[in-house]
């Protein structure tokens, strides 16, 4: 006689969810290296964006500083404006005196501004504007 061997129907159940699991698990793993290959990408261009960025913000940096320097700014007024430093002899001091307001003028300058009455400008004790 021959011997028949019966399996039981767990068997028959236990093999193809196994390896319906084992071809899932296979392909999860796929799918998560995959994933994550993709986000080293995706970091790397951030990356790069970043350093771009950053280069971009020291060269506008240095050409702030640049437009900004002293010589540069002297020149434009200069050229566009017409202003110029004054000569050391035109150069007004304005000293504080214990009483009294304030001078600051030339005595040549009080010469020059005296009207043909004999009149300081801005004197209007005597006379003179309305």
């Amino acid at each position: 006689m021959m011997c028949v061997r019966r399996t039981s129907m767990i068997s028959y159940f236990l093999t193809p969810v196994s390896v319906i699991l084992l071809l899932c698990g296979i392909f999860g793993i796929v799918w998560l290296r995959s994933n994550l290959i993709s986000l080293e990408y995706s970091i790397s261009e951030l990356e790069n964006k970043r350093l771009e960025t950053l280069r971009e913000t020291k060269m506008l940096m240095a050409e702030k500083s640049s437009q900004l320097s002293l010589l540069k700014v002297e020149k434009k007024t200069v050229a566009s404006l017409g202003l110029v430093f004054p000569n050391r002899t035109k150069v007004l001091y304005v000293k504080e005196r214990s009483s009294g307001p304030y001078k600051a003028s030339y005595e040549a300058q009080q010469h020059e501004s005296q009207n043909s009455n004999g009149f300081t400008a801005g004197d209007n004790s005597k006379g003179g504007a309305l």
